[in-house]
């Protein structure tokens, strides 16, 4: 969002601290957009639903949402680079009439979504009503994921930050509510009607930002010939993130929700927490390291176009090199004061969520954890960015195997171990992202040159 991201920093650079204090909060509620929905309430409504719901449902309720996030995350991520990269290059050539026609080719997908559903549909043993809300809340995350990827160079943020905050709090507020009065299903239904809301104010904000005459656009199906690997890309990152939970879900040591969800709840709780932790880094990654390099990346394939010299090529990609370096170093500055918190005050935050003593050590291990998962997906990004989709492949397949794996052994060893195996998988991927990152951005004019077709 490096298009947000210049206007937060320029509101930064003013230096008042109440402008400066409004990006860095819009920042935050925009980078971690309809995930820190989804963490919120359910924090809010673990503690909220004791007095309503029994234990069965609200066991139901945690483990439908945990689910439904994580398939979601997992079924878009695909499209959602693919969508990303032709937007990427449409924006470039200031292409900004093709956004809104992509915006409703987009939503066409939701079709072929509704049908990986069906068997859920079928064959789960649900009330019909409650398949019928897990399907809606399913298809919303899906499309939602996608969709805030269109707004990218929008303008108008401080709108995006009002549709994420007041649906944030129409979703538990209704959640709540009508949990009172229909129990479960009332539960689900408020959270599902804010994410629904909160997708349609999104598609309104797209057409409101990029007007255009044009009516539905599926050009962006025309990159998966070329960029095939992108969407391969979005599912190993997914799956890397996510394939430590699946295994302690599927372990000796998880727990099978009304015969249908599996889900291990110590371990998905602490890796909630963990997420919410990172936003700090994500808001200095948006408003300073990816504006900042995005800044020396522009000028860099500038000087290609207009027939530049050696020198300015090989100073925009010092600049890129020292934007990095910087960005990194206040990253991690940053959240490692922030992880440091968290672990100091580990017993403190798990009393307040309702986990149990043993698991603060898992607690500790995750936060550390959550630092090198930031520092992969920062080494994609930029990857990404200098187009080196092998090198990024690698790296995000390289970390899905590795968290496997580890995690595997984690499990085998038992609860003193428990988080050691995302831990380990983060440290090698941080560390091989940053090896891959630093010899390519060395050798930049290079790679930039010989991946010219000859003639």
């Amino acid at each position: 969002m490096a298009g947000i991201g210049f206007r937060l920093q320029a509101m930064v650079a003013k230096g008042s601290y109440l402008e400066a204090t409004t990006a860095y909060l819009s920042s935050a509620i925009i980078t971690a957009g309809p995930w820190l929905a989804g963490v919120v309430a359910l924090t809010v409504l673990g503690s909220a639903t004791s007095t309503y719901l029994s234990e069965a449902d609200r066991s139901l309720l945690f483990a439908t949402i945990v689910s439904v996030f994580a398939a979601s995350l997992l079924l878009a991520s695909g499209p959602q680079m693919l969508v990303t990269r032709y937007l990427a290059d449409r924006l470039y050539l200031n292409d900004t009439d093709s956004v809104a026609p992509t915006c409703a080719g987009v939503l066409v997908m939701i079709i072929p979504f509704f049908l990986i559903t069906l068997p859920f549909l079928a064959f789960t043993p649900f009330d019909i009503r409650y398949r019928l809300l897990v399907i809606t809340l399913f298809l919303t995350l899906t499309m939602t994921w996608i969709i805030v990827m269109l707004l990218s160079a929008a303008r108008g943020y401080i709108r995006i930050l009002v549709i994420f905050a007041t649906c944030y709090t129409l979703g538990v507020g209704a959640s709540i509510g009508l949990g009172h009065l229909f129990g479960l299903l009332g539960s689900l239904a408020g959270f599902t009607l804010g994410q629904m809301t909160c997708l349609s104010f999104l598609i309104v904000v797209v057409y409101l930002e990029f007007p255009s005459a044009q009516g539905i656009s599926f050009a962006y199906l025309s990159y998966i010939r070329k960029f095939w690997d992108l969407p391969v890309i979005g599912v190993l990152y997914s799956l890397g993130i996510w394939v430590d939970s699946i295994i302690f879900w599927v372990s000796s040591r998880g727990q099978v929700i009304s015969g249908f969800y599996h889900l291990f709840p110590p371990y998905d709780t602490v890796k909630f927490i963990v997420s919410l932790s990172t936003i700090p880094a994500a808001v200095i990654f948006m408003i300073h390291l990816e504006p900042n390099f995005h800044r020396h990346y522009q000028n860099y394939y500038q000087f290609i176009q207009t027939k530049g010299t050696l020198p300015d090529l090989v100073g925009a990609r010092k600049g890129m090199i020292e934007a990095v370096r910087t960005g990194v170093g206040t990253i991690l500055k940053v959240q490692g004061i922030v992880a440091l918190f968290l672990c100091l005050l580990a017993q403190d935050v798990a009393s307040f969520v309702g986990l149990a003593p043993r698991w603060v050590p898992l607690l500790r291990i995750e936060t550390l954890a959550g630092v090198g998962q930031f520092f992969v997906f920062v080494m994609m990004l930029l990857l990404l960015y200098v187009d080196q989709r092998g090198a990024t492949l690698l790296l995000v397949g390289a970390f899905m195997i590795c968290n496997a794996f580890l995690t595997l052994a984690s499990v085998y060893l038992g609860d003193a171990f428990y988080g050691m195996g995302f831990l380990g998988a983060t440290i090698i991927g941080a560390i091989f992202g940053w090896f891959l990152l630093n010899a390519r951005l060395q050798r930049l004019e290079y790679l930039t040159f010989m991946a010219q077709p000859m003639g």
